[in-house]
Formats: C-alpha cells, sequence, structure tokens
C-alpha cells in the first residue's frame, strides 16, 4: 500500500506524469485480497515531449458502447438523483444529499481503442491511472490547493478488477473535502465512482461506493458476471 501522498505540499509531481504498471498483471489475474497496491512509476515529462504522448488524447471507443441501456436509479446509497450529463461515449449521473455536502457522480464509458485486447485488470489500471493524473494536475495548477493521496489499492470487487483510492482535497477557507474513487470494469463498459464529503471520513467513502456499485448493479436489466 502506498504511503499518504501531499501533492503539492511536497511538491512531488510537478515535473512528472505518473503511469500505473501492475506487477505480474500480464501473466496473472488479481489476487482476491484487500491489500495489493497499486504500483506507481515517474516517468520524465521531456521523454514524453519528445514523442507527443503528454498532448494525445484519449483515444475513443471503436465499439459504440451501449450505454443507454442503464438504468439511473432514483436513489443509491441514501442520495437523491440530481441530472445526467450524456456524450456519445459517457454518462454521469449524479447524486447528492438535501444539503448539498455530500455528492457522489457515476460515470459509464466504453473501452477506448485497442483496449480491448488488454487484460481486465491492466484496463482498469490504466483508466484509474488517467484519473488520477487528472486530479494531480488540478492540484499543481493552483499552489493554493493541495491534494493527498491516502491510499491506491487494486482488488478483486465481486470477480471483477476493481481500483480503489482515497484522497483529500485542501483548498484555501474551506474545510477539507475527503474523497474516494472507485473504478470498475463489467461487460466491458467502465464504471466509475466517485464521492466526497465535508463531514465522513475516506473509509466511509470508499463503502458508501461499493454500496452504490452493487445497487447499480441490482438495478440493471444488463447481465452482470
Amino acid at each position: 500500500m502506498l504511503r499518504p501522498m501531499n501533492v503539492k505540499a511536497c511538491y512531488l509531481l510537478p515535473a512528472f506524469t505518473l503511469v500505473l504498471l501492475l506487477a505480474g498483471c500480464a501473466g496473472k489475474p488479481v489476487e482476491d485480497t484487500p491489500d495489493t497496491p497499486l504500483n506507481v512509476q515517474k516517468l520524465d515529462k521531456a521523454s514524453l515531449k519528445a514523442t507527443g504522448s503528454e498532448n494525445q488524447a484519449r483515444a475513443l471507443p471503436d465499439r459504440q458502447a451501449q450505454l443507454g441501456l442503464y438504468q439511473a436509479p432514483k436513489t443509491l446509497a441514501g442520495l437523491q438523483f440530481d441530472g445526467e450529463i450524456s456524450s456519445e461515449h459517457a454518462r454521469t449521473l449524479r447524486y447528492r444529499d438535501p444539503d448539498g455536502k455530500e455528492q457522489l457522480s457515476l460515470t459509464l464509458s466504453g473501452l477506448p481503442t485497442g483496449w480491448d485486447t488488454m487484460k481486465p485488470e491492466r484496463a482498469v489500471a490504466g483508466y484509474y491511472s488517467e484519473l488520477r493524473q487528472r486530479r494531480v494536475d488540478k492540484a499543481l495548477s493552483d499552489s493554493a490547493n493541495a491534494l493527498s493521496i491516502i491510499s491506491e489499492r487494486l482488488v478483486d470487487l465481486e470477480g471483477n478488477p476493481s481500483a480503489q483510492s482515497q484522497m483529500r482535497w485542501i483548498e484555501p477557507n474551506r474545510p477539507i473535502q475527503n474523497q474516494a474513487l472507485l473504478v470498475t470494469l463489467i461487460n466491458d463498459d467502465f464504471i466509475r465512482i466517485s464521492n466526497a464529503s465535508y463531514r465522513q471520513k475516506t473509509v466511509w467513502l470508499l463503502q458508501q461506493a461499493k454500496r452504490v456499485l452493487a445497487e447499480f448493479k441490482a438495478a440493471q436489466s444488463v447481465p452482470a458476471p
């Protein structure tokens, strides 16, 4: 398990892009244990510029994902449905509590071009890496903000690989916001659950994300393994 890391305070990442590499993922499945760490490697940004990969857009899915088949439950883990943002390649369902202090989003998207040949564990780790980097970049874009990464793990969740993390977001003149992120792959579609709260701890938020995933799967007509 990775040690907690404060991205802004320690200035660990300004010159680097993070990529997740799964130790042995090409040769064996994810172990059914809550302690499998996500290994992070730092790559020199200069080398990325040389190949142009730094600015390369994420490839769009090579198939039309049937995201419209998924139903949006009116409630998930006690939070009320608060609208949907949809595009050709993704759907984001938003949920929140009445006072707005707890919020959650569930995003559905298809596999990018070429990712259908990856092992599911590697695909989940790669997608999580992109999401993680976006949050790191957001923290680095303003010197007053900070992102503390508490834990990151890759686990088997009900037969599907799942990347899970706990974080804290810090910005001036506001309480510390605890966050959790869960990414999994079901029926060749990514499901990303992201939640945040000023009241609940990160462990609680991660448990809530798992509950949301279970309730969302139970509400679908799409068969899941």
